[in-house]
């Protein structure tokens, strides 16, 4: 049969594959064929909001210019563990079926899947998993016609002097959401602690004062010293309401971690006791690091006894989850109830705080300003403590409301 002919009757024209170099047809291995049902397109597309999930990107993933063009869609569902045995984060465990699924896609843009596809390294499987779970949370928390559950809170920034990232508290919060947010200012490089106490008195009581005693949620994401911190926690006290968040300087995200490896939890003991009832205290909280005392120790007039409150593996990195934070105010709280039963003529306590600045909030909050002396704090300025804030009873907000209800049933 010439070239361009039909064939002869009888025979059958076949298709033959493109050669390779070494004689046989083989498939593209990062190639494989693919099927969305509409179960998981609804999922995907709907819970992503139409948005590419990248959170420096998330822009809209449908383009319309006018009423004549069509609406260009440049979103596309990319793959978190590859669909074929040869592409990105492939895994040849995972059945074939099971990778078109909604578990296994990420709704990206044109370039950020072409990102994610190259940087394979940088974007690994489980890191695509926590871009995904975290930008369905904003979804839920950012976009008002969407997922939000009844529960208000108040966001009480406390900013010091380094920079602070408000972006992912709203998926901290996830699924409830901010009512109204306040940042307070710290510099104890600009301020003098007189000045920064002040001010940290006045906005708080003012925001509590403006608040249901009662039915009021203030979440606190502290990013300031450590004296601001055990300050604010110490006016916030312990009968509202609080949340507090920790920082994960790792991940850049407010969020906890929601799978954490394990846990250590702080212990207390009194390291110096006295005979003395009325001896001076020293509270020392060693979470990241070792506090050296004795210069304060050695300078103090009369009896002493210190407390301490610390972790085997004192660290930066140590508060990982709630149930650590939750704990410490636990320990701190019985530790403070503790010494005002051993030492009930003590005129003053001193706390020396190294730990991470949520964890001063919650021990200010323990500091019962109907049980306490005044208390010096401190801040660490290498290579020694110097006092900062000094608390007294009547700074509380709590026994602001005393007073109040008092005057008011006279």
């Amino acid at each position: 049969m010439k070239s361009g002919n039909k064939p002869e009757a009888g025979k059958v024209k076949v298709r033959i594959p493109k050669q390779n170099r070494i004689g046989k047809a083989q498939p593209d291995p990062t190639k494989s064929p693919r099927y969305y049902d509409p179960q998981t397109l609804k999922l995907l597309w709907g819970r992503a909001a139409g948005r590419c999930a990248m959170p420096d990107c998330r822009i809209e993933l449908f383009v319309t210019e006018d009423n004549y063009d069509p609406v260009c869609v440049i979103g596309e569902m990319g793959h978190i563990a590859a669909s074929s045995d040869a592409g990105p984060r492939a895994n040849v465990e995972i059945d074939l079926r099971i990778r078109d699924k909604y578990e296994n896609l990420i709704l990206l843009c044109r370039n950020c899947h072409r990102k994610v596809d190259t940087l394979k390294q940088r974007y690994p499987h489980e890191r695509l998993l926590e871009i995904k779970a975290s930008h369905e949370a904003w979804v839920r928390t950012a976009l008002p016609e969407r997922g939000f559950t009844h529960l208000h809170w108040k966001v009480l920034k406390l900013h010091g002097d380094f920079p602070f990232d408000p972006t992912t508290i709203a998926e901290a919060l996830s699924p409830d959401h901010e009512a109204s947010v306040m940042q307070i200012n710290v510099s104890a490089t600009r301020d003098s602690w007189a000045a920064i106490q002040t001010s940290i008195q006045t906005q708080i009581h003012a925001m509590i004062e403006s608040s249901d005693a009662v039915a009021s949620r203030i979440a606190v994401f502290p990013l300031a010293p450590v004296s601001a911190c055990i300050y604010a926690g110490h006016l916030l006290t312990n009968r509202l309401n609080i949340r507090g968040f920790q920082y994960h300087r790792d991940q850049a995200t407010w969020a906890w971690p929601k799978d954490p490896p394990a846990l250590t939890m702080p212990t207390v003991e009194e390291s110096v006791k006295s005979v003395d009832p009325s001896a001076e205290l020293f509270f020392l909280f060693e979470l990241t690091a070792p506090i050296d005392a004795v210069e304060l120790l050695e300078g103090t007039a009369g009896d002493r006894a210190v407390y301490r409150c610390s972790v085997p593996d004192r660290s930066t990195g140590w508060l990982k989850n709630k149930s650590q934070l939750d704990e410490l105010a636990r320990k701190a709280r019985e530790m403070f109830e503790a010494a005002a039963i051993c030492y009930p003529g003590s005129q003053r306590w001193h706390i020396l705080y190294a730990g991470p600045a949520p964890g001063g909030v919650v021990v200010g909050q323990q500091l019962n300003p109907t049980m306490i002396p005044k208390v010096q704090l401190y801040e660490f300025q290498r290579p020694r403590h110097i006092p900062s804030i000094t608390i007294t009873p009547h700074d509380s907000s709590l026994t602001r409301w005393t007073l109040r209800n008092t005057a008011a049933s006279v």
